[in-house]
């Protein structure tokens, strides 16, 4: 579907590619005609106009992709099964190379009992073989293992033997001897079609996909990447930039290896290189990360002010997975999408939340072994992430979901008093099974500057820096200046690059065929239920003015993004009736059943941030808690429900839930209900 802003900004390059084409043309002429160098001046005032319509249109996509998400999809119908074959029986097939391509791959399809009526039929290219086969090794290797069958898409028909052979695309690594049952299935909409076979093609080769999530907007993305790269290449070179030097801090197998990792970190790509797919993803992750911070950080005034507010949100709604992770989670984007991560994923992502309000938070990590005053070559391992302000820095535990209490009633501890007040300072962190000694017996501290290859490139700083007013964006990482301030705290011994970021992006590309299939699976929720991603961008943009540039508009009107999250997020195709749920076939259920269960839970969470607790209390407790007692959100919509009592001075019911809790976060909500017992005292006390 095209929808009204993909024509305009397809309208605008069209109209610049004309404008360029005129004014390059004409340009040798009047050169020829007059060698006084106004030409050339009016040239590069042309070239400046198309960047400015160029960065106009870059900022109006970023600020306006939810519109462009692709809500209607067709489902897959059946082509041939078994009520369709020439016999109204099994179709069975056996998989082997091409009579003609003895040496090619197993990719020929044939039914030897000559039952399967393909030309007939109609089947063509792209339709879908569901290839019915015995789990083995095969299996195991390509990750079907939990669905039952493989899916392979036709590339073409057998031209000997239409009626009963074709050629698969990618085939697998050995041949199927003994016929199995298949069935053709074709899916009508070109974009659930095109979702499929992307998936597969994720499945045969993941090392050479970038960006393989084909989400309902990535038609715009592909749109976004064309521009932003057509605006970068009317920039100058500048051979005086050069990456910083905080790049030769990274563990040497990032630097010196032949991967992927390598190139996005050589000086020339980080100097000259053009955005990919996967940047293109990161700037919508920043314009995400922009909009939540600006409603999430609600009346806060001061740095630590604003940094609590962004813990605090980021604890409530990124649900805690145990410390080993689920493999589904590689960038904070996928954190706030999928709604859980490590603590680990979730300080990113509280970085990055404030590093959209012009906020620095680092990583810190901790060096084990003998104490000793000179330099250590332990180990470090990561800690917390804590907000750098006025020279202190400021200590927020992600895992335990709770900033370091410091001296005063309500405060967050500083790195300075933490260490000098050990063990007194970790004590209060310090209840039931639970103890706190991140270091060990020395304390040496080091300090992870937050940034990945993108944010360490040129070109984002160049695009930052195109961006102004509404439009505004942080895209890149100033570590020069973090580095500057971080050396001047004495309890700060080295001052690093946080290697996870760059760690991540071998990490995913090096999942195996189960981990592929679970994330293709999760991912399968928003690109079948693409209204769910919807309601989750407008969740993430939250409510906005008017632009400064439409005020004088009459007509024009603010975007009110939760409002329309909330009636996505309850739209009957994300959360369909029970009676409907019941009488949809196991595999599409699944997909039915997670939408509905995504969508209740995050309503909550909306819920309680625009201030309508009773609502909250109702989608946490009886719709997500009552209706999955054990399910996947029974952790966070318990934690979350507490804090909804909280909100209403319910301290005896918070406390309960929060005791009662035995998720990875069990430590930090015992804390939480230690507190609370503490201001219910207090609260009696004065009555």
């Amino acid at each position: 579907m095209v929808t009204r802003s993909t024509l305009r900004l397809a309208l605008v390059g069209f109209i610049i590619l004309i404008s360029l084409s005129t004014l390059i043309g004409g340009c040798d002429r009047v050169t020829r005609r007059s060698p006084s160098g106004k030409p050339s001046q009016r040239l590069r005032s042309a070239k400046r106009d198309t960047s400015v319509v160029l960065v106009a249109t870059i900022a109006r996509a970023l600020n306006h992709l939810p519109e462009e998400v692709v809500l209607d999809l067709a489902p897959p119908v059946p082509i041939l099964d078994d009520s369709k074959s020439a016999d109204s029986n099994e179709v069975l097939a056996t998989l082997n190379v091409t009579p003609a391509v003895p040496d090619g791959p197993f990719n020929y399809l044939e039914v030897p009992k000559g039952n399967a009526n393909f030309r007939t039929l109609g089947v063509q290219p792209e339709d879908v073989v569901r290839y019915f086969i015995n789990y083995d090794q095969e299996s195991l290797k390509h990750g079907f293992e939990e669905l039952g069958y493989f899916e392979l898409p036709v590339r073409r028909l057998d031209v000997n033997n239409q009626q009963n052979a074709l050629i698969v695309e990618g085939g697998l690594n050995a041949p199927i001897l003994f016929p199995a049952r298949i069935e053709i299935w074709r899916f009508s909409d070109k974009r659930t079609n095109e979702i499929h076979i992307r998936l597969d093609r994720y499945f045969q080769s993941p090392k050479k996909r970038i960006a393989w999530e084909p989400s309902p907007d990535e038609n715009a993305l592909e749109l976004l990447e064309e521009r932003a790269n057509q605006w970068l290449r009317n920039r100058k070179a500048d051979p005086e930039w050069q990456p910083d030097p905080l790049l030769l801090t990274l563990p040497e197998q990032f630097r010196d290896s032949k991967t992927i990792l390598a190139r996005k970190i050589s000086p020339i790509e980080l100097s000259e290189g053009t955005f990919d797919k996967a940047e293109i993803r990161q700037l919508q992750q920043a314009i995400w990360l922009r909009d939540i911070s600006h409603w999430a950080k609600g009346g806060s005034v001061d740095d630590l002010q604003r940094a609590e507010t962004l813990f605090d949100w980021t604890v409530r709604n990124i649900q805690l997975d145990p410390p080993e992770g689920s493999r589904l989670v590689h960038q904070p984007w996928q954190a706030l999408m999928y709604g859980h991560g490590t603590a680990e994923h979730r300080a990113w992502v509280f970085a990055e939340l404030c590093r959209q309000q012009q906020l620095d938070v680092v990583m810190l990590a901790v060096v084990t072994g003998e104490k000793t005053d000179e330099k250590t070559d332990a180990p470090a391992q990561w800690w917390l992430p804590a907000l750098l302000s006025d020279g202190q820095l400021y200590l927020f535990d992600t895992q335990l979901g709770v900033p370091i209490p410091g001296a005063e009633l309500g405060s967050v501890a500083t790195l300075d008093w933490f260490l000098k007040g050990l063990p007194g300072s970790a004590k209060v962190l310090e209840i039931g099974e639970f103890t706190y000694q991140p270091f060990g017996e020395v304390r040496v501290v080091e300090a992870r500057v937050i940034a990945t290859p993108l944010q360490l490139s040129r070109r984002a700083e160049l695009l930052q820096a195109a961006l102004e007013g509404d439009n505004f964006v942080v895209l890149a990482a100033d570590c020069r200046v973090v580095e500057k301030e971080l050396q001047k705290n004495q309890a700060i011994s080295r001052v690093a690059l946080w290697p996870l970021p760059f760690q991540l992006i071998l990490d995913e590309r090096s999942m195996d065929a189960k981990q592929r299939l679970l994330a293709a699976q999760r991912f399968l929720v928003f690109a079948q239920r693409p209204r769910l991603w919807k309601a989750r961008v407008l969740h993430f943009q939250g409510n906005k003015d008017v632009p400064q540039e439409q005020r004088n508009d009459p007509l024009a009107t603010p975007n009110l993004g939760h409002a329309q999250a909330t009636r996505l997020y309850q739209d009957p195709h994300v959360r369909p009736p029970d009676a409907l749920l019941r009488g949809i076939a196991d595999a599409k259920r699944e997909i039915y059943v997670r939408a509905k269960s995504d969508a209740s839970y995050w309503i909550g969470l909306l819920s309680y941030d625009l201030g309508k607790y009773k609502p909250a209390e109702d989608w946490l407790a009886r719709r997500t808690l009552e209706a999955t007692p054990e399910g996947f959100w029974s952790p966070g919509a318990r934690y979350n429900l507490a804090r909804t009592y909280e909100a209403r001075n319910e301290l005896s019911e918070a406390i309960q839930l929060l005791r009662a809790d035995d998720s990875p976060q069990r430590h930090g909500n015992l804390l939480r209900a230690r507190r609370l017992e503490k201001a219910m005292e207090a609260q009696s006390a004065t009555e």
